[in-house]
């Protein structure tokens, strides 16, 4: 008789469980997020280092436990975002700038692009300065990088401080519509040039071994970084996909752009932290493949969003068509 009863137990708790990991909470997926990170630098330690090269299927294991971590946790975020959500426009609820930020996507895209912006005139001038000082193809190339970066965002914020003039002078929503879908031409052909500012650190990185340096704990916290921007950048991308406001749809694109940098940026400083097999055939080899992917798929999104523009300027319909 208690057979029935320790099954009926037993299916509540699997229920429990199954809608635990079907929407975990927070604090759960902050653990998920640290496995993936560990998982990362584990497997990384084991493909790299000679005395635990006997234990390279180790190293693959943890790669696959990274992936599937990293996957859970962008299905587990997607999940709770909206109760986030919820729970973040409640608390902004008596303050307007935040519930402003929090409600217009216009709004928030301007914050990230002015905070964007003061960051990358700041590596700009870090790196130039050194580039100078020093004489460094590799400082000299990231902070050109950087300036191109500060191009794109100044264009779209220069836009929008125009855009709240001549709307106080009376001027069209179609007017507007069509200069939004310029200025994202102009992106896309600015967007264009970032593979080239980016290409002469790849040929740095190859020939030199110059790269990223990221030592100690300072590694992993740029590992977590890294996964949150790829993740948002993609997030964003995707859901600004169709969007009518074409300067949000372009911030999200050299969003995307820069976050294909960070991957990058990041093996290359794992590599230096924890590569000690001296093999600088290989790390250059791995270097070059991820650079070139990156810098090709860069160049596609800018020609992407040129094409676009094209296309909309000549038939001048609306993006929900597309």
């Amino acid at each position: 008789m208690r057979a029935p009863a320790n099954e009926g137990v037993r299916s509540c708790r699997m229920k429990k469980l199954f809608d635990f990991f079907k929407k975990p909470p927070l604090w759960f997926l902050i653990i998920v997020a640290v496995i993936a990170v560990a998982a990362m630098v584990g497997g990384t330690l084991f493909m790299t280092q000679d005395s635990l090269s006997q234990y390279a299927t180790v190293g693959f294991v943890l790669l696959g436990v990274m992936a599937v971590t990293v996957g859970y946790f962008v299905y587990g975020f997607v999940k709770i975002y909206p109760d986030l959500k919820s729970k973040a426009l409640k608390w902004s609820q008596n303050k307007p700038f935040f519930n402003k930020a929090l409600t217009d996507p216009l709004t928030r895209s301007i914050i990230s692009l002015v905070i964007s912006f003061v960051i990358n005139m700041a590596f700009a001038v870090y790196n130039g300065s050194i580039g100078i000082i020093n004489r460094s193809i590799w400082f000299g190339a990231l902070a050109a990088y950087y300036i191109v970066l500060i191009l794109l965002r100044g264009t779209i914020l220069l836009y929008h401080i125009r855009r709240v003039k001549a709307n106080k002078a009376g001027q069209s929503e179609q007017t507007a519509y069509l200069k939004s879908i310029k200025i994202y031409g102009s992106c896309g052909a600015v967007l264009i040039l970032l593979p080239i500012a980016l290409s002469f650190a790849i040929l740095q990185m190859v020939r030199e071994g110059d790269s990223f340096v990221h030592s100690g704990i300072t590694i992993y916290v740029y590992a977590i970084y890294t996964f949150y921007k790829i993740i948002m950048a993609i997030y964003n991308f995707a859901k600004t996909r169709k969007d009518d406001d074409f300067t949000l749809r372009a911030a999200k694109n050299i969003n995307l752009a820069q976050a294909m940098m960070a991957v990058l940026a990041l093996q290359t400083a794992m590599f230096h932290e924890f590569d000690a097999t001296g093999d600088f055939v290989h790390v250059a080899t791995m270097n070059a493949v991820t650079g070139a992917i990156v810098c090709a798929l860069t160049a596609a999104i800018g020609i992407f969003m040129i094409a676009i523009s094209i296309k909309k300027i000549r038939t001048k319909t609306p993006l929900k068509t597309l």
